[in-house]
């Protein structure tokens, strides 16, 4: 017997406001007709995709890729194949049904296979690996190759948080190779990647570690615990002399990294640089004529190349870019980092850091187990938006983004789909888990298609 299924999901039906998103009851679910053998109450042919697992949505984490889909900024390289489409990628679930192969292979111990992990009734944390959109409906279908169990300690905002920031900054402080000697300012630190990057390089033992906020008081309490914060809104955070206001000792000992996470940074480097090669040229030139009018220059905050300074990003200079070429991809991502790398370690060694631009990040499922085991260990506290998380609702995932487009954020923006109080999911959805495993669905119509 086929049942068509529908599903309430967020949708958008064009590119723009973000007030294009509006809640639906008639979704079309992913899996749509499931063919059931009523009298044995099991499922015959789920038809879920090949090397797929359907999850019922538990909470989604809101990234700055799902406003920058939405807003059609680079619509050729990730945008939906149609509309409505919905949007979202990084999220926390219940694995209701898989695809057969997996569940054939479920006791196997066969190296490099990520089907041997799972199975139906597993509560699981995914990060997006083909495109930020389809998590913000109850139902959806992931790739397991950025996925992993939660543990039972963990919520499932937390754990959806944790999915889609701090498996990014656990990927980079490995990556970059950050040592305990070093010291850092993280810019943009109070985001979703840089609240848990605070909180890694913390357990690497970082012997300095300052950040660069519109909430700096913030970053100095549990969990993050940074030496020093400052607000950019109101301070040149990359004037060295603002940072000893604020306590840091010894005003030419400059840091050793920057890590840029909002954009720009190396833009004003760069004007740093011109600025004291220029006063300096003056300075010689004017010597011997006497007294003459300075002009005040800001301290560069980070070390040359050949001191051993590095800038650390993974965002444009722009942060709000657009992309619609592959001749525009080109420049912002690849020329211009290439040429940075180069001459920062060149014929700019002894006045620029070297710069390191972070083009990709691993889809390591090791990266996001780590990053799980870190957080039930409570060595990671997952940071979450304490406006949220929001409703699964027209108005509450709107005001989701309003809050991500803003890059005001306090940690991440979360949205609860489907939870019991603790947000680690109500009995319905491990009872229909269950069914699905082989109990069946006793009312499939209500426990699927609602």
């Amino acid at each position: 017997m086929l049942i068509n299924q529908k599903m309430k999901a967020i949708v958008s039906n064009d590119y723009g406001s973000i007030q294009n998103l509006h809640l639906v009851t008639d979704y079309i679910h992913p899996c749509p007709a499931l063919a059931l053998d009523l009298d044995n109450s099991k499922t015959k042919n789920s038809q879920i995709p090949k090397g797929r697992l359907l999850i019922k949505t538990q909470a989604v984490a809101i990234a700055p890729g799902d406003v920058r889909v939405l807003s059609g900024a680079c619509k050729k390289f990730q945008g939906p194949p149609s509309f409505p489409y919905i949007p979202g990628g990084d999220l926390c679930g219940i694995i209701v049904d898989m695809d057969m192969d997996m569940n054939k292979n479920t006791n196997k111990k066969t190296k490099d296979s990520t089907s041997t992990t799972y199975n139906v009734g597993d509560r699981i944390a995914a990060r997006f690996t083909e495109g930020p959109r389809g998590a913000l409906g109850e139902y959806t279908l992931v790739n397991p190759q950025m996925a992993s169990q939660v543990p039972s300690n963990l919520s499932s905002s937390e754990a959806a948080a944790l999915a889609s920031s701090a498996t990014i900054a656990l990927c980079l402080s490995k990556k970059w190779n950050i040592t305990p000697q070093e010291r850092v300012v993280i810019m943009g630190s109070g985001g979703g990647v840089g609240s848990h990057l605070c909180q890694l390089l913390r357990i690497k033992g970082v012997k300095c570690i300052a950040a660069a906020s519109h909430d700096p008081e913030r970053m100095k309490k549990e969990p993050l615990l940074c030496d020093y914060a400052l607000d950019y809104t109101e301070k040149d955070v990359y004037d060295l002399e603002e940072w000893n206001k604020v306590g840091m000792p010894a005003v030419d000992e400059k840091f050793d990294t920057v890590i840029d996470l909002s954009g720009g940074g190396w833009l004003r480097l760069l004007e740093q640089r011109r600025t004291s090669t220029s006063t300096n040229a003056n300075a010689n030139a004017n010597a011997n004529a006497g007294p003459t009018t300075t002009t005040t220059t800001s301290k560069m905050i980070v070390k040359s190349a050949k001191e051993g300074g590095r800038y650390l990003t993974l965002v444009p200079d722009v942060y709000n870019f657009e992309m619609h070429t592959i001749w525009q991809a080109m420049k912002l991502f690849l020329f211009a980092n290439i040429y940075r790398h180069v001459s920062s370690r060149s014929i700019y060694r002894a006045t620029l850091p070297a710069h390191s631009y972070a083009i990709s990040l691993d889809n390591d499922v090791e990266i996001m187990k780590e990053t799980l085991k870190l957080a039930s260990e409570n060595k990671l506290i997952a940071c979450i938006d304490d406006r949220g998380p929001f409703e699964f609702t027209t108005e509450g995932v709107r005001q989701a983004f309003e809050l991500q487009a803003s890059r005001h954020v306090r940690g991440k923006v979360v949205v609860t789909v489907s939870s019991d109080g603790n947000g680690n999911g109500n009995v319905d959805d491990k009872a229909e888990a269950g069914a699905a495993a082989g109990g069946g669905l006793k009312n499939p119509q209500d426990s699927i298609g609602a």
